[in-house]
Protein backbone atom coordinates (compact mmCIF):
# COMPACT_ATOMS: atom_id res chain seq x y z
CA UNK A 1 0.00 0.00 0.00
CA UNK A 2 1.35 3.34 -0.97
CA UNK A 3 0.07 6.17 1.90
CA UNK A 4 1.43 8.82 -0.17
CA UNK A 5 -1.04 7.95 -3.40
CA UNK A 6 -3.93 7.58 -0.83
CA UNK A 7 -3.13 10.46 0.89
CA UNK A 8 -2.71 12.89 -1.83
CA UNK A 9 -5.03 15.59 -2.16
CA UNK A 10 -7.40 15.33 -4.73
CA UNK A 11 -7.45 17.89 -7.74
CA UNK A 12 -9.91 21.07 -6.93
CA UNK A 13 -11.68 19.93 -10.60
CA UNK A 14 -12.36 16.83 -8.59
CA UNK A 15 -13.77 18.04 -5.44
CA UNK A 16 -17.70 18.71 -6.11
CA UNK A 17 -20.39 20.27 -3.88
CA UNK A 18 -23.67 19.60 -2.72
CA UNK A 19 -26.06 21.08 -0.14
CA UNK A 20 -26.67 18.52 2.86
CA UNK A 21 -29.25 18.64 5.51
CA UNK A 22 -29.93 22.55 6.93
CA UNK A 23 -28.44 23.63 3.77
CA UNK A 24 -24.60 22.70 5.05
CA UNK A 25 -22.81 22.87 1.94
CA UNK A 26 -20.50 19.37 1.63
CA UNK A 27 -17.71 18.61 -0.41
CA UNK A 28 -17.21 15.00 -1.83
CA UNK A 29 -15.31 13.16 -4.59
CA UNK A 30 -17.13 10.60 -7.10
CA UNK A 31 -17.23 7.11 -6.56
CA UNK A 32 -14.75 6.57 -9.76
CA UNK A 33 -12.43 8.90 -8.23
CA UNK A 34 -12.13 6.86 -4.90
CA UNK A 35 -11.72 3.43 -7.12
CA UNK A 36 -8.71 4.82 -9.07
CA UNK A 37 -7.20 6.38 -6.19
CA UNK A 38 -7.64 2.64 -4.09
CA UNK A 39 -6.20 0.89 -7.78
CA UNK A 40 -3.71 3.52 -7.92
CA UNK A 41 -2.54 3.02 -4.14
CA UNK A 42 -2.77 -0.74 -3.27
CA UNK A 43 -1.53 -3.77 -5.17
CA UNK A 44 -5.03 -5.54 -4.26
CA UNK A 45 -8.15 -4.42 -2.47
CA UNK A 46 -11.77 -5.20 -2.48
CA UNK A 47 -15.19 -4.15 -1.07
CA UNK A 48 -18.02 -6.05 -0.22
CA UNK A 49 -21.25 -4.94 1.16
CA UNK A 50 -21.94 -6.49 4.61
CA UNK A 51 -25.66 -5.87 5.41
CA UNK A 52 -28.11 -3.77 3.48
CA UNK A 53 -30.91 -1.89 4.07
CA UNK A 54 -30.75 1.51 2.95
CA UNK A 55 -28.07 1.35 5.28
CA UNK A 56 -24.82 -0.72 4.53
CA UNK A 57 -22.44 -1.75 6.37
CA UNK A 58 -19.40 -2.00 4.14
CA UNK A 59 -15.78 -3.70 4.56
CA UNK A 60 -12.75 -2.44 2.56
CA UNK A 61 -9.90 -4.83 2.41
CA UNK A 62 -6.65 -3.02 1.07
CA UNK A 63 -3.46 -4.71 0.64
CA UNK A 64 -4.03 -6.95 4.09
CA UNK A 65 -5.47 -3.88 5.89
CA UNK A 66 -9.24 -3.91 6.60
CA UNK A 67 -11.88 -0.87 7.18
CA UNK A 68 -15.35 -1.18 8.09
CA UNK A 69 -17.41 1.73 7.81
CA UNK A 70 -21.66 2.31 7.27
CA UNK A 71 -23.23 4.28 4.40
CA UNK A 72 -26.29 5.29 3.81
CA UNK A 73 -29.19 7.11 1.45
CA UNK A 74 -32.26 7.95 1.57
CA UNK A 75 -35.10 5.93 -0.41
CA UNK A 76 -36.15 7.65 -3.35
CA UNK A 77 -40.00 8.11 -4.03
CA UNK A 78 -41.77 9.52 -6.87
CA UNK A 79 -44.61 12.47 -5.88
CA UNK A 80 -47.41 9.66 -4.95
CA UNK A 81 -44.94 8.51 -2.38
CA UNK A 82 -44.35 5.62 -4.34
CA UNK A 83 -40.63 4.03 -4.26
CA UNK A 84 -38.88 4.33 -7.08
CA UNK A 85 -35.71 1.88 -7.06
CA UNK A 86 -34.54 0.90 -3.58
CA UNK A 87 -31.59 -1.00 -6.02
CA UNK A 88 -30.62 2.59 -6.76
CA UNK A 89 -30.89 3.52 -3.38
CA UNK A 90 -28.48 0.81 -2.51
CA UNK A 91 -26.08 1.54 -4.93
CA UNK A 92 -25.96 4.99 -3.89
CA UNK A 93 -25.75 3.70 -0.18
CA UNK A 94 -22.97 1.79 -0.93
CA UNK A 95 -21.26 4.13 -2.80
CA UNK A 96 -21.73 6.29 -0.21
CA UNK A 97 -19.60 3.47 2.22
CA UNK A 98 -16.99 2.58 -0.30
CA UNK A 99 -15.95 6.48 0.17
CA UNK A 100 -16.07 6.25 3.76
CA UNK A 101 -13.87 3.05 4.15
CA UNK A 102 -11.48 4.32 1.92
CA UNK A 103 -11.43 7.74 3.93
CA UNK A 104 -10.19 5.61 6.40
CA UNK A 105 -7.25 4.66 4.62
CA UNK A 106 -6.29 7.79 3.72
CA UNK A 107 -7.85 8.95 0.52
CA UNK A 108 -9.69 12.34 0.76
CA UNK A 109 -8.59 13.67 4.21
CA UNK A 110 -9.19 16.88 3.18
CA UNK A 111 -12.77 16.55 2.48
CA UNK A 112 -13.36 15.57 6.30
CA UNK A 113 -11.29 18.81 7.95
CA UNK A 114 -8.20 16.73 8.00
CA UNK A 115 -4.91 18.06 7.04
CA UNK A 116 -3.87 16.75 3.29
CA UNK A 117 -1.15 15.51 4.44
CA UNK A 118 -1.61 13.60 7.61
CA UNK A 119 -2.06 10.13 6.77
CA UNK A 120 -4.73 8.64 8.40
CA UNK A 121 -4.22 4.80 8.18
CA UNK A 122 -2.57 4.19 12.01
CA UNK A 123 -0.79 0.54 11.23
CA UNK A 124 0.48 0.92 15.12
CA UNK A 125 -3.42 -0.22 15.93
CA UNK A 126 -4.37 -4.26 15.20
CA UNK A 127 -7.51 -5.00 12.97
CA UNK A 128 -9.87 -5.78 14.94
CA UNK A 129 -12.41 -9.00 14.52
CA UNK A 130 -16.28 -8.73 14.13
CA UNK A 131 -18.10 -10.44 16.52
CA UNK A 132 -20.39 -13.69 15.45
CA UNK A 133 -22.95 -12.54 13.59
CA UNK A 134 -25.83 -13.44 16.17
CA UNK A 135 -23.77 -10.70 18.29
CA UNK A 136 -22.80 -7.82 16.07
CA UNK A 137 -24.32 -5.05 17.17
CA UNK A 138 -26.86 -4.20 14.03
CA UNK A 139 -26.79 -1.32 11.45
CA UNK A 140 -29.38 0.49 13.99
CA UNK A 141 -26.95 0.75 16.80
CA UNK A 142 -24.07 1.69 14.49
CA UNK A 143 -26.33 4.44 12.62
CA UNK A 144 -27.32 5.80 16.13
CA UNK A 145 -23.69 5.60 17.50
CA UNK A 146 -22.08 7.53 14.82
CA UNK A 147 -25.14 9.67 14.86
CA UNK A 148 -25.02 10.97 18.30
CA UNK A 149 -21.52 11.30 18.66
CA UNK A 150 -22.18 14.01 15.69
CA UNK A 151 -24.98 15.46 17.81
CA UNK A 152 -22.64 15.43 20.83
CA UNK A 153 -19.07 16.76 19.23
CA UNK A 154 -17.23 14.15 19.16
CA UNK A 155 -15.04 13.49 16.44
CA UNK A 156 -14.05 10.00 14.65
CA UNK A 157 -10.33 10.46 17.11
CA UNK A 158 -12.38 10.98 20.20
CA UNK A 159 -14.56 8.02 19.32
CA UNK A 160 -12.01 5.63 18.93
CA UNK A 161 -10.30 6.70 22.02
CA UNK A 162 -13.42 6.20 24.14
CA UNK A 163 -13.76 2.56 22.12
CA UNK A 164 -10.25 1.76 22.86
CA UNK A 165 -10.23 2.60 26.30
CA UNK A 166 -13.55 1.01 27.53
CA UNK A 167 -13.71 -2.05 24.94
CA UNK A 168 -10.42 -2.43 23.60
CA UNK A 169 -12.00 -2.09 20.10
CA UNK A 170 -10.95 0.60 17.52
CA UNK A 171 -13.85 0.76 15.60
CA UNK A 172 -17.62 1.05 16.68
CA UNK A 173 -19.22 -2.07 14.55
CA UNK A 174 -16.62 -3.98 16.55
CA UNK A 175 -19.10 -3.70 19.22
CA UNK A 176 -21.19 -6.33 20.44
CA UNK A 177 -25.32 -5.82 20.72
CA UNK A 178 -24.60 -5.29 24.30
CA UNK A 179 -21.61 -2.80 24.54
CA UNK A 180 -23.54 -0.91 21.76
CA UNK A 181 -26.81 -0.72 23.64
CA UNK A 182 -24.89 0.06 26.90
CA UNK A 183 -23.00 3.02 24.88
CA UNK A 184 -26.19 4.08 23.54
CA UNK A 185 -28.21 4.18 26.79
CA UNK A 186 -25.06 6.29 28.35
CA UNK A 187 -25.82 9.05 25.72
CA UNK A 188 -29.57 8.96 26.09
CA UNK A 189 -30.97 11.17 28.54
CA UNK A 190 -33.75 10.08 30.54
CA UNK A 191 -36.08 11.82 27.90
CA UNK A 192 -35.06 9.93 25.51
CA UNK A 193 -33.17 12.52 23.47
CA UNK A 194 -29.84 12.21 23.00
CA UNK A 195 -27.80 13.90 25.91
Amino acid sequence: MNEQILCRPFPPEQVKTRTGQHGKKLSYISTSAVIARLNEGCDAWSFEVVKNEVIVVGKLTADGIVKMAFGGSSVTKDNSGKELSLADDLKSASSDCLKKCASLLGVGPELYGAPASTPVVQKAQPVMQAPDVGDRLNSRQLASIHATARRRGIGNGQLQALLVERYGKNEPQYLTKTEASELISEWVGANGAAA
